[in-house]
């Protein structure tokens, strides 16, 4: 029997209608907008709708190339079991021509079976699949995710645009305004006192922001060299460093703080991914452990060194010039992709931040030579 998930969608009535689905993780959230992108620069009629839980919907606000973000949540009182009975009720009633699942979970996959979508493309891989009529193929080598995205829309007979496959989100510029504030009164101590300034208080030196939280410990740089860190770059340019941090990050981003010096600051409270994003777009190069905030960076277009020790910078890190990527490049088990480690954490406790520093200068001279100036 001929396999219905091989059969090329060329030749068939263009969709009008497409929904693609990303339930959660910010950062997977936001590198399926390249996907996006790709598809409405083949489809520029289309309607494109996109079903992702909260927090995640916050990122994809703006974005012109959404006619509507579906809030995957619970109403009030509601149950698990009856908020699901209700999605799948209210994604089959929207008529969707293609559906394109890149969750990939039961539960992503029977919304997209629901949907009764005469085209419901999902992962090959995943024992649920079943419930797609066309199969996404992965490349056979690791692939930065956002590329990832666009290149398994191929497995459905596409020639999508595989050169714009950054990320991206939309900050407003009142929001850029109210981020540039609240730095403004962040540093404001420092202006009235030049002794908190730092090295040279005179000299307003870039702005950096430190990310040093991870959910889980094999991508977690220490505290301790994070504050190493930002003495060094203080004392070689006059830096400033906004320390971010989510929900029960807070003591870490005191402790790095501490650490880094006079001229560090601990970032206020974000309640909205808006806010994160309008504050690391004003940062002149973010400083981050594998993490949702650095994919947040980099849809802001800010410069990003990313500390990589388990997870795989092929997959998780852009091939691009304004992205780099420091670690341990010889230790025989770098990139494991555990969760665990059997080596007491080598990877992150012996990447030294004299060498992260010296990527982060050369990087921040890089970005200041080709932006004309550093924000």
């Amino acid at each position: 029997m001929a396999d219905r998930s091989a059969a090329p969608t060329r030749g068939s009535a263009a969709p009008r209608k497409i929904l693609v689905i990303m339930l959660r993780r910010i950062g997977d959230v936001l590198l399926t907008t390249p996907a996006v992108r790709a598809l409405k620069k083949l489809f520029p009629g289309a309607e494109i709708h996109f079903l992702t839980e909260p927090p995640c919907d916050e990122v994809l606000e703006g974005l012109p190339e959404l006619a509507r973000v579906h809030r995957y949540a619970l109403g009030p009182g509601e149950s698990a079991a009856g908020g699901y009975w209700r999605w799948l009720r209210l994604v089959r009633a929207e008529r969707y021509d293609w559906v394109i699942d890149y969750m990939g979970n039961p539960r992503s996959a029977i919304l997209t079976f629901a949907s009764g979508a005469p085209l419901r493309a999902g992962p090959a891989h995943v024992w649920h699949r079943w419930a797609y009529n066309r199969r996404l193929q992965q490349s056979p080598a690791p692939c930065y995710a956002g590329l990832e995205k666009i290149r398994v829309l191929r497995s459905l007979g596409l020639s999508p645009d595989e050169s714009d496959f950054l990320p991206t989100l939309s900050v407003p510029p009142p929001a850029r305004e109210a981020a540039r504030r609240v730095v403004a009164e962040l540093f404001a101590d420092a202006a009235a006192d030049p002794g908190r300034g730092g090295p040279d208080p005179g000299r307003a030196g870039p702005l950096i922001g430190l990310v040093p939280a991870s959910r889980k410990p094999t991508r977690r740089w220490p505290a301790s060299s994070y504050g190493e860190l930002g003495r060094r770059l203080a004392d070689a340019t006059g830096a400033r460093f906004i320390v971010f941090w989510g929900p029960g990050e807070e003591a870490l981003a005191e402790k790095v703080t501490a650490l880094a010096g006079p001229t560090a600051r601990v970032a206020p409270r974000t309640p909205r991914l808006g806010e994160l994003a309008a504050l690391l777009s004003c940062c002149s190069l973010v400083v981050t452990n594998c993490n949702g905030p650095k994919h947040i960076a980099v849809a802001c277009g800010t410069p990003t060194l990313t500390i990589h020790g388990s997870s795989d910078p092929a997959c998780w890190n852009p091939p691009h010039p304004r992205h780099l990527v420091a670690r341990l490049e010889d230790l025989h088990c770098i990139a494991c992709r555990l969760n665990d480690c059997p080596y007491a954490l080598e990877c992150m406790r012996e990447l030294s931040p004299e060498g992260v520093a010296f990527m982060a200068l050369e990087l921040l001279r890089e970005t200041a030579t080709t932006s004309g100036a550093t924000k």
